[in-house]
């Protein structure tokens, strides 16, 4: 449908508009609604009154309203920018990103010098994790007005999560040329930093970005996590106590303090424990919520139903309830990352008595006669999440594993529920035995997986869930790690302070898991021979 033209919208109507929009620019809000209110009532298919109103209506908080007065101008008028673009805005500020990237790539088209549409695309599919187009959107927008601060950050962190960090680097440095108190900038130099294993520069661009923005979460949360990888427990708690960045906190931060040399913090106490993050940190920090109960707390936990029958064979005595579910009455409420801080954990304090955790014996049973022979028994996960938000690179490709195809003796096994039919190589899909479509698809998680585990002699894994299960069941497992590795993995160590049986294997600068896993297969060969002899 064509836009009305003026004859169309009649001298009445365009007169009201225009009242209204002198009384909105002179800061007369309600006798603006007056005059656009009227102005609709004497011509309701209004395109130029519509996005108006629906941009008023956004700004008081009626986004409803608001999209329905910007969705009717569109209606009556297609390729009506100013209509798109207010509405891209909404919905991204609603968090629904695949609609405001329609309306953001639908307005550069109709714009395509309009640099802010370019730069709202980009930031759009940053979000939404599409990080190639991300990128390209943003570098348009800079093209077209290098000057836009919000796009070179945006573009920096996209190019960060695809591995182009020298790139990253530059859009960090142009950011903070551009505007040289920009603490988001230099937070962005300073992650930068951290990859590249330059963690006294890493450190230095933190406190940097915090001089300008003392209460930015990133840079907070950032630094924390650095002090937890270099192994400064105490200032690395608080640190992580950010963690939750861009308002995704579930509970406030706890001031709670437990001391099992002091009773009283613990015995008693009616303590809710909020599930905050992966299934392998509740894995990994479930060892405190035992800790609590076995002290005598009134614990209750509010976590995925889908662990429940894993983490209650821990023995632990508490009460479960959804992940969501905060109701009734609390001495504290605490997130279960946030547990280490509560008991003030430094290395030598860390629970690591293993395992914590056990597999059910019938499914032990069950899996023991699928997996017949009396060869060295290996379990594979080389992939975790690929929700860019957490570092799908700790991912390695399929062919990584190829070295271990040339291994005789050894049995492998795949520790996926969805191992596709062409991701292996031809070479490692011939050796590595995958378990079907009935492996750990009820509703409780890890159970097959656990009970498989229980019948290998090693489980090699990249750094995601599978391996907090492993070191928690106490079963002999090597995580294959980036050159530097999340914080929990710490630096240059072989071992895990928070898993005894486990070893840490690191790639090389650059992250060549193809020479990390010729490695691990030298390894696994001498292992296999062993059990050969015995």
């Amino acid at each position: 449908m064509t836009s009305p033209t003026p004859q169309t919208v009649t001298d009445e109507a365009r007169a009201l508009y225009h009242r209204g929009l002198k009384e909105k620019a002179e800061g007369r809000l309600e006798s603006a609604i007056a005059f656009i209110d009227a102005a609709l009532a004497a011509n309701p298919d209004f395109p130029e009154a519509l996005c108006s109103g629906g941009y008023i209506l956004q700004t008081t908080g009626h986004h409803d309203g608001a999209l329905a007065f910007y969705s009717h101008a569109i209606e009556l008028d297609p390729d009506y920018f100013d209509a798109l673009f207010n509405r891209g805005c909404l919905h991204f500020a609603l968090r629904r990103l695949d609609l405001a990237a329609s309306d953001f790539s639908r307005a550069a088209e109709l714009q395509p010098t309009d640099a802010g549409a370019r730069s709202n695309l980009g930031a759009a599919l940053y979000q939404r994790g599409r990080l190639a187009e991300a990128v390209e959107a943003l570098q348009k927008a800079l093209a077209l007005d290098p000057a836009l601060i919000e796009a070179e950050l945006n573009l920096g962190s996209a190019l960060r999560r695809l591995g182009r960090e020298d790139e990253a680097h530059e859009a960090f440095m142009r950011a903070a040329l551009l505007q040289p108190d920009c603490a988001e900038a230099y937070c962005g130099l300073g992650i930068i930093a951290r990859t590249r294993g330059d963690f006294r520069q890493a450190m230095d661009y933190y406190d940097c970005a915090l001089a300008f923005d003392p209460t930015l979460e990133e840079a907070l949360s950032s630094k924390g996590i650095l002090h937890l990888l270099l192994g400064n427990f105490e200032e690395g708690w608080e640190g992580y106590e950010s963690r939750w960045v861009d308002g995704h906190r579930p509970v406030p931060v706890s001031d709670a303090r437990f001391d099992v040399a002091r009773p009283e913090t613990i015995a008693g106490k009616r303590v809710l424990v909020v599930n905050d993050h992966g299934l392998g940190d509740t894995i990994q920090f479930f060892r405190y919520v035992k800790m609590l109960a076995d002290h005598g707390a009134d614990v209750t936990f509010a976590g995925p139903a889908k662990m429940q029958r894993l983490l209650a064979t821990s023995g632990a005595r508490v009460h479960w309830r959804d992940t969501n579910d905060f109701t009734g009455a609390f001495d504290e409420t605490i997130a279960i990352s946030s547990l280490p801080r509560a008991f003030a954990t430094v290395e030598k304090t860390i629970p690591a008595s293993v395992p914590y955790l056990v597999a059910d014996p019938e499914r032990v049973q069950f899996w023991r006669a699928r997996m017949p022979g009396a060869g060295f028994k290996v379990g594979l996960c080389w992939r975790g999440s690929q929700d860019f938000r957490v570092d799908p690179r700790r991912s390695l490709p399929p062919s990584a594993l190829a070295p271990l195809a040339a291994l005789s003796g050894v049995d492998f096994y795949a520790l996926h529920m969805d191992v596709g039919a062409d991701e292996l190589p031809t070479a490692s899909a011939g050796r590595i035995q995958v378990f079907g479509d009935g492996f750990d698809l009820g509703p409780d998680a890890f159970v097959d997986t656990a009970a498989v585990m229980a019948n290998l002699d090693l489980i090699v894994t990249c750094d995601t869930s599978i391996a907090h299960l492993a070191g928690a069941l106490g079963r002999p497992v090597w995580v294959a790690l980036r050159h530097v590795a999340e914080w929990r993995w710490m630096l240059e160590r072989e071992d895990s302070p928070w898993y005894p049986t486990m070893r840490l294997l690191r790639a090389k600068a650059g992250d060549d898991w193809l020479e990390l896993y010729e490695r691990i297969a030298t390894d696994i060969a001498v292992l296999a021979q062993e059990k050969e002899k015995d």
